[in-house]
């Protein structure tokens, strides 16, 4: 399988490539107000809204940098019976992809609840990549405060 590789502070993670709908440079984004801190902003793509959520401050606590590195990976995100929502998700050093074996992947072997997205881990020569399942990475909250309004970017069944 291919995996998008990205950064959240020292630590590796990877996302299939067949969940990507796009991969974008960091622009500019709308705030809204009200939404959680790890809500970093919309844009418009493709006459549709998308949020995107920031990795760095949601699993760490600090801001994703503006690097020339950092991109926003537009997801398809299950939010019903074949339903899926476009959410971008901002990252950091989003630019190498890899290709691995699933097999190869050893479980995480504990059970963390704030990273029950993390469905594998394995080793390279340079360090340890966790792969990331998109479906579960958002906690239900935040899913229930990004996704209740209309004219957010939909699509009736993930691409393949």
């Amino acid at each position: 399988m291919m995996l998008l590789l990205f950064t959240v502070g020292e630590d590796r993670f990877g996302l299939e490539a067949r969940h990507i709908v796009e991969v974008v440079p960091y622009i500019a984004l709308n705030r809204l107000v009200g939404t959680p801190e790890c809500v970093t902003g919309l844009f418009n793509y493709r006459r549709g809204v998308v949020p995107v959520v920031d990795l760095s401050k949601m699993l760490a606590g600090t801001p994703a940098r503006a690097n020339l590195s950092t991109r926003i990976i537009l997801v398809n995100y299950p939010v019903g019976e074949g339903r899926y929502r476009i959410v971008g998700l901002l990252a950091e050093h989003a630019t190498e992809t890899v290709k691995y074996s699933a097999s190869a992947f050893c479980g995480p072997g504990v059970g963390v609840k704030n990273s029950l997205f993390v469905s594998g881990l394995i080793m390279d020569e340079k360090g340890m990549v966790q792969w990331v399942q998109p479906e579960r990475l958002l906690p239900a909250d935040l899913c229930g405060s990004l996704f209740f309004r209309e004219g957010l970017a939909e699509c009736e069944t993930e691409p393949e």
